[in-house]
């Protein structure tokens, strides 16, 4: 996806805002399905051996009954932000786009709290 302009046009406030980091490489346990917002599919309760449990698109998963291997890197870390302001998102995922903000900070921001910058 080729990054893209948005501005926030409805708060949200992070409820995971230290980053989880997951390895490419890295095995997790996969627990229940995320079922709580019909907007948000595919994401997967994991926990790995290094006391590190998140929420993860099934994206980034190979898995093998309750057992999965990250076929990739992830920072499970999502980012607070507020009405007005200006991200740049260049990945997105199951509802969540990767933003960042005007002052470097990086994470996960729903989509349907951004609109479109086209000028």
């Amino acid at each position: 996806m080729k990054s893209q302009k948005y501005r926030v046009k409805e708060d949200y406030q992070s409820p995971y805002p230290d980053p989880i980091l997951f390895r490419k490489g890295e095995q997790v346990t996969v627990g229940r399905e995320f079922k709580d917002d019909p907007d948000w599919q595919n994401w997967r309760w994991c926990e790995g051996k290094k006391n590190n449990a998140a929420w993860v698109p099934i994206q980034y998963l190979t898995i093998e009954a309750e057992s999965g291997i990250f076929n990739r890197d992830y920072n499970a870390r999502e980012l607070t932000i507020h009405k007005g302001e200006k991200v740049t998102v260049n990945e997105v995922i199951n509802g969540f786009g990767m933003a960042e903000k005007v002052d470097g900070n990086k994470g996960w921001v729903p989509m349907r709290n951004l609109e479109i910058i086209t000028k």
